[in-house]
């Protein structure tokens, strides 16, 4: 091998290579300690994809994001581990959305969307105002209930904007939808009456209600609040009492 000068210039140019490799890796390395690549500001904006205008965190807090940036960057602006930052971020319960962009002069850019809690999804979980499930801990008192089959939750969500709008000249409101693993729509109203909607044709029995409700309303509140009222007749309802 040592007589052969062709490959001794070959391990003499990788030897170099490797050396210089080293060399440039070493001057990097100190050039990005200089305070001049120190992070500068973290700047947390809010994105409110709902419209609702609503530019303040409600569930994330300020000591939530600075043990964040604390646990999760080495305060080095060039190399911070967006992957990993945006990762951290993302185990916070009320984070929905979250996108972290470079800046300068050195400085990160949060772009934070909280999660709007909008239902409660049984006793498990909450439903946002996209319709999504996630998991929080907060007051569910105020919330409707809903329930239903693995990924129905959009579904339901919209939905409930649709019976409710229908249910508006009768006052009422929806505090619960379930929906059956058969795919049955049950709703339940704030006076605590269930109405069963069925599988089919949900939207037009209900509006079958609406209308002898509004029409019949004294001769309907003479029977109390109903437990029960199942629309899936064809021409009218049954009623069952408490």
């Amino acid at each position: 091998m040592w007589n052969d000068h062709q490959s001794l210039n070959l391990l003499a140019n990788i030897l170099l290579t490797g050396v210089l490799l080293a060399v440039i890796y070493a001057v990097g390395i100190r050039v990005l300690a200089l305070p001049f690549f120190a992070l500068r500001e973290v700047r947390v904006e809010i994105v409110d994809k709902s419209q609702t205008n609503n530019m303040n965190l409600m569930h994330i807090t300020r000591d939530q994001i600075k043990q964040i940036m604390h646990n999760s960057t080495n305060r080095n602006f060039i190399m911070i581990d967006l992957k990993i930052l945006q990762k951290a971020f993302m185990e916070l319960p009320w984070v929905r959305s979250v996108k972290i962009l470079r800046d300068w002069p050195p400085a990160l850019n949060i772009l934070l969307e909280e999660h709007k809690p909008f239902a409660s999804w049984g006793e498990a979980a909450l439903v946002n105002t996209n319709g999504e499930i996630f998991h929080a801990i907060m007051d569910r008192a105020h919330l409707p209930v809903f329930t239903g089959p693995d990924k129905s939750s959009h579904l339901i969500t919209r939905q409930y904007h649709i019976f409710s709008k229908l249910l508006q000249p009768t006052g009422y409101t929806v505090t619960e939808i379930a929906l059956t693993p058969r795919h049955a729509w049950h709703v339940r109203l704030n006076t605590g009456t269930w109405l069963k909607l069925g599988r089919r044709q949900m939207e037009l029995r209900l509006k079958r209600y609406v209308a002898v409700h509004t029409q019949y309303h004294e001769d309907l509140d003479w029977y109390g609040h109903s437990a029960y009222v199942d629309l899936r007749y064809a021409s009218g309802f049954a009623v069952r009492t408490q």
